[in-house]
């Protein structure tokens, strides 16, 4: 989290706050190992952006920093960091992306707030058996029925339901809203982390993380998303962007799969989510 003195050099004359942050930039670059960075982000941001894989995150993070990025005029920028932007401007917040389990490192939360991107297990699960084929099993329906990556989700999601009050501030963002109305859903996050955006530069954050575009983003690289998130050597199949449908793993499964991932949602995951039924 940026500090008061910080602040008051980026306030009182930004050039001289842009040489030092570059500085340590380059410092860091040194001495610090990714796994170094990746702790430190964890440990100082103010806000947690947690999900399982495969939920949607790379979309929102790009939204986000688009947002950020044309609203607060800051340049040459890895969207996808969003840790970045309050480096960048110690007027923002500071916003760690991870992918994370409950009680990971060691029930830290209230030191947090945080944003829960969630998406239905079904879903995520044919996404993710997409993308990571290579190291799965050879059917994507025998994938399925194992049943342990599905159990996985089930008792992140249910986790965040017992313990989200052992945060500083707690919000839930399901995947399906922010397809059904992506403008209420990102002020939403917005709102949540103080930020002033009018709603013309979210539209326009919108339209920039339209599907089409990501796709394009990620067959052809871009130097506003970097990080190697989306990468574009991978086949067509295994890329992130593949069809980002609400529902779509009834396409996919086979019916025996489909019987099997409903009865174990409605049996077992927390109701709240809208996903049991």
């Amino acid at each position: 989290m940026p500090t008061r003195l910080e602040k008051a050099i980026f306030t009182t004359h930004p050039p001289t706050y842009s040489l030092l942050n570059r500085l340590r930039d380059r410092s860091r670059r040194l001495y610090e190992s990714a796994a170094d960075k990746h702790q430190r982000e964890r440990k100082t941001a103010e806000y947690l952006l947690l999900s399982l894989t495969n939920c949607g995150r790379t979309w929102l993070r790009v939204m986000l920093g688009r947002a950020m990025q044309l609203a607060y005029g800051i340049e040459s920028v890895n969207l996808h960091d969003l840790f970045a932007f309050s480096e960048r401007n110690p007027n923002l917040p500071s916003i760690k992306p991870m992918h994370e389990k409950y009680g990971q490192f060691g029930n830290t939360y209230q030191q947090h707030k945080v944003i829960l991107l969630v998406r239905d297990p079904r879903d995520a699960l044919v996404s993710r058996y997409y993308q990571h084929q290579k190291i799965l099993p050879p059917d994507l329906n025998q994938y399925v029925l194992a049943g342990e990556d599905l159990s996985a989700y089930i008792q992140f999601y249910n986790d965040w339901q017992n313990y989200q009050d052992t945060t500083q501030a707690f919000l839930c963002v399901r995947y399906e809203d922010l397809k059904r109305d992506t403008l209420e859903e990102l002020s939403r996050v917005v709102d949540f982390l103080e930020l002033a955006i009018p709603p013309a530069i979210l539209a326009e954050a919108i339209d920039f993380a339209a599907f089409n575009n990501m796709k394009k983003l990620e067959a052809e690289g871009s130097p506003d998303v970097r990080a190697g998130v989306l990468q574009g050597h991978r086949s067509p199949a295994q890329r992130k962007v593949r069809k980002g449908k609400v529902g779509g793993y009834r396409e996919d499964l086979s019916a025996e799969a489909i019987d099997f991932l409903d009865r174990t949602i409605s049996r077992e995951l927390n109701p709240i989510y809208g996903y049991s039924h």
